[in-house]
């Protein structure tokens, strides 16, 4: 007897921008934001004037991540350059903020939190892609997806 795994994937794309601030160095997060303004305190942006929030991202894309067995993916893609992110989704993950995205190597929640556990942060984005990430006419594609199943 066979037995047959079933997946589901749901996913969203939109698009942010580079921003001459962009520094990609924290250790722990990875953010993108629909804000235009962006200091040199925020280490872990990464895009700016972004099309989505985490409040704004499809409903069953938000249900998969806000299980426990959920598994979610972010790909940034700029220029010849792609960085992928994968995380777990949590019971806890609200997905309310309305300007942010954050995705957390720890376990640590909150509005803005989009993934947990997250296997990279913004400073292992490499150099030569952070360089374009500076660059505010570059047009960055954002895909998330998460499985379910």
């Amino acid at each position: 007897m066979k037995c047959a795994l079933l997946f589901r994937v749901f996913h969203s794309i939109f698009h942010a921008y580079g921003h001459p601030a962009i520094l990609s160095t924290h250790p722990t997060t990875l953010e993108i934001t629909t804000s235009d303004e962006l200091t040199r305190r925020g280490d872990c942006v990464v895009a700016v004037k972004s099309s989505s929030a985490v409040r704004n991202l499809p409903v069953d894309l938000k249900r998969v991540l806000s299980s426990s067995s959920g598994r979610g993916r972010l790909r940034l893609q700029v220029g010849r350059f792609e960085f992928t992110v994968v995380g777990k989704g949590d019971p806890r993950l609200t997905f309310s903020h309305e300007t942010d995205l954050v995705v957390r190597k720890s376990g640590f929640i909150s509005d803005r939190t989009l993934m947990i556990y997250a296997d990279k942060s913004s400073m292992d984005i490499p150099r030569d892609m952070v360089r374009l990430l500076q660059d505010s006419t570059s047009r960055v594609t954002v895909e998330i997806s998460a499985i379910d199943g």
